[in-house]
């Protein structure tokens, strides 16, 4: 197999010596690139010496002409350049075949062997977009380092956690990890244990994952040797990958820098085939506010290839342009012009590209021409599947704005123009009136925000609504402008489609409302409207439910815990508890499409095992969604049976005459992992005062991983807790980590 790192065209440091020389060469004899190669080639064949080493004295020597350097001192110069690229080359590449860590895999696992009896060792570089990439493995069979080269940041994994949370995780029994993540390697390697730890301060860099054939519980001494050894072999980690071209540096640090770029920007690298070639570009970081004709956004367009996500450019006057660029290094600026789709659904869409050489890549810049369109007609649309709207009031002069969806929700005619504030409060419900009015002024006089909800009469017919009010206020206080959205919600309908509503929402008010920085307050206000929580004791036939949601410390952060309670026609109740993977609106949208897909499912059947296939085949369905843990029982009053099912879920908690235990789960996988899943379902009986919680895995997860008695705390504190009300049960309750949501179900016979 060729070296690439030593002739022009490939990889390594040595080819971009060429190629540097080669630009030179160019300029100055004012001859194509081909012909100054040749040049180069020809000076190399008459000196005697390599072809990186001629380059390296053509940049040395660049003040002089390169016709009159005598070739005596070429070599000298060549010879000392040539040695710091064949270092640069030794440390981009520290062993042949794909794992520049290979050599280092291996001196862990040797040492891990003797201190800690560790059977295998795999080293994974973290890469811009939080996935992980197999760096060096040692004792991992080829099969799994085939398997597991790549690990997407979803599903969340072991190595994933440690590599966000940069918390060393123990885990001494495979068997009995809580099913948050999966295992590196799966369920066929025999490894019961596994110590996993984080490479880097600050920010992981690395993730060093150590396999133990035997069963290792993890005592005191054996994890500080594991911490010690990773930490005493973890700088030359992070300069290997520093070094090596095709892991963590220049890319890391570009997506560093364009995290806090405005607009839509990006940086694209080449793919070479064998020869050399360009024949495709992949985009490797991108700015948050980067968009695509698609609709992905930020670091979801991280990973795009050219060729297969836009393939009406290539051989464009844009694909040339990026190779001239990258070759040439002068910036060039294509467009207007009008990309068409070859997908069905994808608007045509016109833009303006600038391209500069960066890295090694491209550095590209983009605007949409046509955004404001596009966004007013998604704007609309949101409204509408939603039923929602928007209202802007300017009380400095006098204007009044309100949205399609609003003049629909309050039945007026938009010719008729938005109704004075006395006019909007005069529809207001007459046992509402009192309490509301007084409100409204508040915020219109003194701009204090409101999260109301109420009625109003239309049309003689009686609507509930949902209503948040934002202000911007001058130095003095005065009141400048208010905002707010409302929302019908007088029947919530189940929708698949939830899960675009919802990005809609966010996208579009954060554009609307970037100027103003009230995006966040609405973020909560959204969540709160998603995810309604009741208060007190809920009585469904035969049964007392009480339902508690912890939101995580940081409460912009929209996260993806659920449930639902639905009520069927034949007296019996239909409960589900879930947990969306990762946070923010993805996670929330996927939240309310499967929140909704439980009562929708509701009426074809009730069985909680054909519910959870439903719900994977949902999930697994649209690539774009993250998996989720879910739970779902049916209550028969008439026998106090709980019917129920569960996919990834923590155990539910049976409360039972002072003693708590967790029931034993029935198989199923997480939905979303695999379209053909299956799910058990299990009857447990319940007597008289018994009671079920059921919860999401912030009420248990601890920062820092799992001990054998993760559940201990939660069953010793509902068994304490004695004969009180459901309510007053989960008022107990705290959740292990605060940097996570959780949501909490207390059910009992009535």
């Amino acid at each position: 197999m060729p070296d690439n790192r030593m002739v022009p065209g490939g990889d390594g440091p040595l080819a971009a010596l060429v190629d540097a020389a080669v630009s030179v060469l160019a300029e100055r004899l004012e001859c194509s690139l081909g012909e100054a190669r040749q040049r180069l080639r020809g000076l190399a064949d008459r000196s005697g010496v390599s072809e990186a080493e001629a380059a390296a004295a053509v940049l040395d020597s660049s003040r002089a002409p390169v016709s009159t350097a005598p070739f005596d001192e070429v070599r000298r110069m060549a010879s000392a350049a040539a040695a710091e690229a064949a270092r640069m080359a030794a440390r981009a590449v520290a062993a042949p075949g794909r794992e520049p860590l290979a050599d280092l895999a291996g001196t862990l696992r040797e040492r891990l062997a003797h201190e800690t009896g560790a059977d295998a060792v795999a080293v994974y570089a973290v890469e811009p977009d939080a996935s992980l990439q197999l760096v060096g493995a040692a004792g991992v069979p080829p099969a799994v380092v085939d398997a597991w080269s790549r690990v997407p940041a979803h599903p969340p994994t072991e190595a994933g956690y440690v590599a966000r949370t940069r918390d060393p995780l123990f885990l001494p029994d495979r068997t009995a990890t809580p099913p948050h993540y999966l295992l590196v390697g799966g369920p066929g390697a025999e490894w019961p244990s596994r110590a996993v730890v984080p490479v880097g301060d600050g920010t992981a860099v690395a993730v060093v994952v150590a396999f133990f054939v035997k069963q290792q519980p993890f005592p005191a001494p054996v994890r500080e040797a594991v911490s010690r050894i990773v930490d005493e072999i973890a700088g030359e980690i992070a300069d290997r990958l520093r070094a090596h071209p095709h892991q963590a540096g220049w890319i890391t640090d570009a997506q560093s820098m364009l995290d806090a770029l405005p607009g839509a920007v990006g940086v694209s690298v080449p793919i070479r085939d064998a020869a050399g070639a360009i024949v495709d570009w992949v985009l490797v970081a991108a700015s948050p506010e980067a968009t695509d004709v698609t609709g992905l956004r930020g670091r979801e367009l991280v990973g795009t290839s050219t060729a297969t996500s836009y393939p009406s450019l290539v051989g464009t006057e844009l694909w040339h342009s990026l190779t001239q660029v990258l070759e040439s290094g002068r910036p060039r600026e294509i467009g207007p012009f009008t990309y068409t789709p070859q997908t069905a659904g994808i608007e045509t869409a016109v833009f303006t590209v600038r391209i500069s050489q960066f890295g090694g890549g491209v550095l590209l810049t983009w605007t949409r021409h046509d955004e404001e369109r596009r966004l007013a007609a998604r704007i609309a649309q949101t409204e509408r599947l939603g039923r929602l709207g928007w209202g802007e009031w300017d009380l400095t002069t006098g204007s009044v704005y309100w949205s399609e969806g609003l003049y629909a929700i309050f039945r007026r005619d938009p010719e008729s123009g938005p109704p004075t504030l006395e006019e909007a409060t005069s529809q207001l419900h007459p046992q509402d009136a009192p309490r509301i009015a007084p409100q409204l002024a508040r915020v219109f006089e003194h701009g204090q925000s409101a999260d109301l909800n109420f009625r109003i009469m239309v049309g003689g017919q009686e609507r509930h609504l949902r209503a948040r009010f934002e202000t911007i206020r001058d130095r003095t206080g005065g009141v400048l402008k208010v905002y707010g959205i409302v929302q019908d919600v007088t029947a919530r309908e189940a929708a698949a489609r939830d899960r675009a509503r919802l990005v809609d929402i966010e996208a579009e008010l954060a554009e609307r409302l970037r100027s103003q920085q009230t995006e966040h307050r609405l973020v909560v206000a959204l969540q709160q409207i998603i995810l309604p929580i009741p208060t007190g004791v809920l009585h469904l036939p035969g049964l007392d439910v009480a339902v508690r949601y912890l939101p995580a410390e940081v409460t912009s952060r929209v996260g993806g815990d659920w449930y639902d309670l639905v009520e069927l026609p034949n007296g019996r109740s239909l409960l589900a508890v879930g947990d969306v993977a990762g946070h923010g609106i993805t996670a929330a949208a996927t939240m309310a499409r499967l929140r909704h897909s439980v009562a929708a499912l509701a009426v074809t059947s009730t069985e909680p095992g054909e519910l959870l296939g439903f719900l994977n085949r949902i999930v697994h369905d649209d690539a774009s969604e993250p998996t989720a843990t879910v739970v779902v029982a049916h209550f028969d009053p008439e026998t106090r049976e709980l019917t129920w099912a569960q996919a990834g879920h923590p155990p539910p908690i049976l409360v039972s005459g002072g003693t708590a235990s967790a029931l034993t789960r029935p198989p199923g996988m997480i939905v979303g992992a695999r379209p053909d899943s299956t799910y058990e379902t299990v009857t447990t009986t319940l007597a008289e005062g018994d009671t079920v919680l059921l919860y999401t895995d912030g009420l248990i997860e601890r920062r820092g991983g799992y001990d054998s008695d993760w559940l201990g705390p939660l069953l010793r504190t509902v068994a304490a807790a004695g004969p009180v009300a459901v309510d007053r049960l989960i008022e107990r309750l705290q959740p292990a980590n605060p940097g996570d949501d959780t949501c909490v179900l207390a059910l009992r016979p009535a």
